[in-house]
């Protein structure tokens, strides 16, 4: 059983077929009729990944023998949650859930074990009066239990907090937010491997932002090499240090941090690659196929991974809309023909309409440039900025050409 149908489960769901040589039944369960991995299921059931008893009724009437998920934090839990109550294999106990995709367990494990991170607090919906303590705006909130960008938000005073808070609950499953001191720099997207306890670094990227959602964090580019000075190897003992504390053994693990004036803030972290097919940028540039090494490590495997640069530099790039509907792309496949982008991911269905461009559920696609040097690659962007379109039903193009424009 494969909880939710995106892009990256589509691959995952490859990958399981390759794994079984075609030999295993698949049963894709997402609480939307139409998404992209839907043609690599033998069965579907349009069931939400977060309503857990429906999901463990569904896979006790199915008699299924693994229940996974791949790139995303929600259904993690509903991952252990179900794997625990049929006896099922599993990477992730409940309580590890709970520490890797819960802010409330994570933030206050990280300040115990002394792993660096921004001074916060929680809240719940039901707090009448919020008392900021001694925190320092300008703030950020965000729900403990979501996932990607939703309700994640810069906020400056009073005013701003009470309006994004009430945001932030909305989208948390447990009406909780923390709100935390906002830290200036730059944020690092460090992807790991862990091997029998020892965190293998894989990639370190910078996740560039659109610039003009001032009050909130959409991711539109994972560039390589990060253009910020860093320290590799202290970002290696973070990294170890979350990997000991947790008690993580053999896992992806995706780790989230801000580099700013020497100082080192550890955002959030989970037990899983990154969305946004980051899966394969990990596999451009390391020479490390984690999807498959995933399914080989779910199935009780022991991979070993021993990472090799491939590029030299990279720019994985989201595309995000105007308002409208999507009906096709243009030109993506042509210029991967002719090398100009290296791949290209479609995220969104036919028909999908696009109201607005604020969180990475928004982008409609997603394509990869490489190359030797900063200036080869950038050069590639632009040609392919002015080449590539997203067109909808009339034939406009509505891709937000602006956002790569240099």
């Amino acid at each position: 059983m494969i909880l939710a149908g995106g892009n990256d489960q589509a691959a995952l769901m490859k990958e399981l077929k390759r794994y079984f040589n075609g030999e295993v039944e698949l049963i894709l369960l997402d609480m939307a009729k139409n998404v992209k991995a839907l043609p690599y299921a033998d069965r579907f059931l349009q069931i939400s990944t977060m309503d857990q008893q429906a999901v463990l009724k569904a896979a006790k009437e199915e008699k299924i023998d693994y229940i996974l998920t791949a790139c995303g934090d929600q259904p993690l839990s509903t991952m252990a949650y179900v794997s625990t109550k049929m006896g099922l294999p599993c990477y992730l106990s409940e309580e590890d859930v709970r520490y890797l995709t819960n802010k409330i367990y994570m933030k206050q494990k990280m300040v115990d074990n002394d792993i660096p991170t921004a001074k916060y607090l929680f809240v719940n919906e039901n707090q009448k009066d919020i008392n900021i303590g001694n925190l320092n705006f300008p703030l950020i909130v965000k729900p403990v239990d979501s996932n990607g960008s939703k309700g994640v938000k810069k906020v400056m005073n009073n005013k701003e907090l009470k309006t994004f808070l009430q945001e932030a609950f909305d989208y948390s499953i447990s009406k909780k937010a923390i709100i935390e001191e906002y830290k200036e720099g730059t944020e690092l997207s460090v992807d790991v491997y862990v091997e029998n306890g020892l965190a293998k670094l894989l990639s370190i990227t910078t996740s560039n932002k659109i610039e003009e959602n001032k009050d909130s964090f959409t991711i539109l580019q994972s560039e390589f090499p990060p253009k910020i000075n860093y320290s590799e190897k202290h970002v290696r003992e973070i990294v170890q240090q979350i990997v000991d504390v947790f008690g993580l053994k053999n896992t992806p693990l995706l780790v989230q941090m801000i580099v700013g004036d020497g100082e080192y803030n550890v955002i959030e972290f989970s037990a899983r690659m990154g969305g946004g097919s980051k899966y394969h940028l990990i596999n451009v540039l390391s020479g490390i196929d984690i999807m498959k090494i995933y399914v080989e490590m779910v199935m009780g495997g022991k991979p070993h991974v021993e990472p090799k640069k491939q590029w030299s530099n990279a720019l994985m790039n989201y595309v995000y809309c105007k308002p409208g509907t999507f009906a096709h792309l243009k030109n993506f496949e042509e210029l991967k023909n002719d090398k100009l982008i290296h791949s290209y991911f479609t995220y969104k269905m036919p028909g999908s309409i696009i109201e607005k461009s604020n969180t990475s559920s928004d982008r409609v696609a997603g394509f990869l440039v490489v190359g030797n040097s900063e200036e080869e690659t950038k050069k590639k962007l632009m040609k392919a900025n002015r080449l590539l379109g997203v067109l909808n039903f009339s034939g406009e193009d509505i891709m937000r050409h602006d956002f790569f424009e240099i």
